[in-house]
């Protein structure tokens, strides 16, 4: 999965396009296949810090003012970078576009994130407090953006969500539209297929208590949190595999 999400990348045909992979603390041989397979692309080794500690490591090694993101077991289509630097070029720090999302563990047609109701442009605070709806592999951003907001956090879940609320607490987001440039797969070693409801429960008391201390948040902003781990804590049966079971119960409630 990551030559193939290396392949993606260098397939873009962007003029000095860098490439920095972050080992952390695999055992598998996959950084030796970089080192062998691909001379040109810099690699960051790292004893296993998870995912936030990774992303900001490649952030720090690279050289451009405008930074990309792409998970190990994601794909960059075709006009990715092309389609965020158009955004980018109407005058905004924040860029994303549209997932293609193929779920090898409850299968089903493909889907994409956001949704065709939920991709939005300018100050999108307010909807990100209802929901993620959009995936590191699908965003561009301006490097003294990432700074001002400090980066991603340590956490093993939700440290995206955590960081897109505090981008869009000070930066207006631009939108690529709704075709796909990059998608992303569910799978059993995923990190998108949760361990249940404690887990996300835990997550959701912790960005709340984020939200609620915030200079652009609040109380009354981080109710949504308290209410969704109420929900999420109180709720019976068989515990969720993926994130995107998680949504969809919410979606069935009308919680989204």
């Amino acid at each position: 999965m990551v030559g193939k999400a290396i392949d993606s990348a260098q397939a873009q045909g962007w003029p000095g396009l860098e490439v920095v992979v972050v080992d952390d603390g695999s055992c598998d041989g996959t950084a030796a296949m970089v080192e062998a397979r691909y001379p040109g692309v810099r690699l960051v080794r790292l004893p296993g810090l998870g995912p936030g500690a990774a992303r900001n490591a490649g952030v720090e090694a690279a050289r451009s003012e405008v930074v990309m993101f792409l998970d190990s077991d994601d794909l960059w289509l075709p006009g990715h970078v092309a389609a965020l630097a158009e955004v980018l070029g109407r005058g905004f720090e924040v860029a994303y576009g549209t997932t293609e999302n193929r779920d090898a563990v409850g299968g089903g047609a493909p889907f994409p994130i956001p949704e065709p109701d939920q991709g939005e442009e300018g100050w999108v605070l307010a909807p990100l407090l209802r929901w993620c709806f959009l995936v590191p592999s699908a965003l561009a951003v301006r490097r003294r953006a990432f700074a001002a907001c400090g980066g991603f956090g340590p956490e093993p879940f939700a440290e995206d969500w955590s960081f897109f609320l505090r981008l869009a607490g000070r930066f207006p987001f631009g939108f690529a539209g709704q075709q796909p440039i990059s998608r992303r797969f569910l799978h059993p070693g995923s990190l998108c297929c949760t361990t249940g409801r404690r887990l996300i429960g835990d997550s959701l008391a912790r960005l709340g208590a984020e939200v609620a201390a915030a200079p652009w948040g609040g109380q009354a902003a981080a109710r949504r949190f308290v209410e969704l781990e109420a929900w999420v804590r109180g709720r019976q049966g068989p515990e969720w595999t993926t994130v995107q079971e998680w949504y969809c119960a919410m979606r069935e409630e009308g919680l989204v």
